[in-house]
C-alpha cells in the first residue's frame, strides 16, 4: 500500500478544482476488493488498468461427471441392455401374433404392465432419494437458523417439520405438543430446541432400540456362523435392515438404490470421521480387559462386529436426521456398546470359567 502512495507536492488551497477526499472515503477505497473487468466490453480501456485483471483469478473449471470414461462406459452398457431387451420383446411379440392374435395381446398386456410397474418402482427410488437429501438439506438449514436466531425462519422451519411428519400417524402426539407451546414461544433458539426436544428424542430412542437389536443379533451371528462367507453375507445384510429402518424412523422409505446410496454414504461417513478405528481402540475397554481375555476368538469377532454395527447405525443416524443436535442428548458410543454388548461378553465368560 504505502508504494502506491503519491508523492507530496505543493497546491493551492484557493483552487476550485481541489477536491479533498475524507477519510471514510479513502478507507473505502483502500480496502475495496478489485473486481475482474473487461475493457472491451466497457469501449474504454484507459479507465481500467491492466493491474486489476491480472490480479484477480479465474475459479477453476470443474470436470463434469458425465464426460469421465467411466460415465461413458456405464451409459453406453445401459444403453446396450435397454436396446436388446426391447428388441428381444418385440421380437417375442411379433412372433406370438404370428401364431395367435390372443397370445400375441396377451403378451402386450403383460409387457405394459411390467413397463408400468418398471416407471412406478424408478419413481418411487427417484422420490426415495430426493427425500434422503431432503434430511440432509433440513438439518444444515436447522444449524443455520439457531445460528442465525431469528424467529420468522424458525417458524418455516418448523412447519417443514411438520410437513415432513404429519401423514405418520404415530408422531400426532409429538406434533401435538409441539404446537401446544409453539405459539408461545418468541424466540428462534428455543423453538428449534422444542421441535429437538419433543421430536428429535423420541426419534432416536427409537433408532437406539433398533441399533441395539441389530449389533446383538449381528454379535450372536457372527460367534456362531459356521463359516467367514456366511458370517460376512449376514452382517451385511442386517446392517443394510437397519440402516432402512433407521431412515424410515426420520421420515423416508428407501428403495433398492435408496438403500445402497445411503449405505455407500454411511461407508464414506464412517472413513472420515475414523469411525472403525475408534471402534477397535474402545471396544475392549468397554467390555474389560479381563474379560476379553477369556473370551473365544469367535465371540471376539462378534464383539467388534457387533461394535462396528453400532457406529453404522450412529452415522446413520447422523446422515438421515433432519433435526440438528441441540438440546437433546447425542447417542453415546460408549453406552450403547455397553448397554447392547457386554452382557453378552459377560455371559459367555461366566459360561466358559463354569465349563473349565
Amino acid at each position: 500500500m504505502t508504494a502506491n502512495k503519491r508523492r507530496p507536492a505543493i497546491f493551492n488551497p484557493e483552487d476550485g478544482n481541489l477536491r479533498v477526499t475524507s477519510k471514510e472515503e479513502l478507507f473505502i477505497k483502500e480496502t475495496a476488493v478489485p473486481t475482474t473487468i473487461d475493457p472491451q466490453a466497457t469501449g474504454n480501456s484507459d479507465l481500467y488498468p491492466k493491474e486489476i485483471n491480472a490480479s484477480v483469478k479465474k475459479p477453476p473449471r470443474t470436470k463434469s461427471r458425465l464426460l469421465t470414461w467411466g460415465g461413458v462406459l456405464i451409459t453406453s452398457l445401459i444403453g446396450l441392455i435397454t436396446l436388446w431387451a426391447s428388441t428381444s420383446i418385440l421380437q417375442g411379440i411379433a412372433s406370438l401374433f404370428a401364431r395367435n392374435d390372443a397370445l400375441g395381446w396377451l403378451a402386450v398386456t403383460l409387457a405394459t404392465a411390467a413397463l408400468l410397474s418398471l416407471l412406478a418402482l424408478i419413481s418411487r427410488e427417484i422420490y426415495a432419494i430426493m427425500k434422503l437429501k431432503k434430511l440432509a438439506i433440513l438439518n444444515a438449514e436447522g444449524r443455520q437458523i439457531y445460528e442465525d436466531n431469528k424467529l420468522k425462519p424458525a417458524r418455516k422451519y418448523l412447519a417443514r417439520i411438520k410437513d415432513l411428519y404429519e401423514e405418520d400417524p404415530s408422531r400426532s402426539w409429538h406434533l401435538g405438543r409441539i404446537k401446544s407451546s409453539e405459539n408461545v414461544i418468541m424466540d428462534g433458539r428455543e423453538i428449534l430446541e422444542l421441535i429437538d426436544t419433543e421430536l428429535g428424542a423420541p426419534l432416536d430412542k427409537e433408532a437406539r432400540a433398533i441399533i441395539s437389536a441389530s449389533a446383538k443379533k449381528v454379535s450372536l451371528i457372527t460367534a456362531i456362523a459356521p463359516g467367514p462367507i456366511l458370517d460376512m453375507a449376514a452382517v451385511a445384510v442386517l446392517n443394510i435392515h437397519m440402516i432402512r429402518k433407521i431412515a424410515e424412523v426420520y421420515g423416508v422409505r428407501p428403495g433398492l438404490f435408496g438403500q445402497l446410496r445411503l449405505a455407500r454414504n454411511v461407508i464414506a461417513h464412517l472413513a472420515l470421521s475414523g469411525g472403525i478405528a475408534v471402534t477397535s481402540d474402545l471396544l475392549s475397554p468397554l467390555i474389560g480387559t479381563s474379560i476379553a481375555a477369556k473370551l473365544s476368538k469367535r465371540l471376539g469377532e462378534g464383539l467388534f462386529n457387533g461394535a462396528l454395527t453400532i457406529r453404522i447405525g450412529l452415522s446413520a443416524i447422523e446422515l438421515t436426521r433432519p433435526i440438528p443436535y441441540l438440546s437433546a442428548k447425542r447417542l453415546s458410543f460408549a453406552a450403547l456398546v455397553s448397554s447392547s454388548l457386554s452382557p453378552l461378553g459377560q455371559k459367555k465368560a461366566s459360561n466358559n470359567a463354569n465349563d473349565k
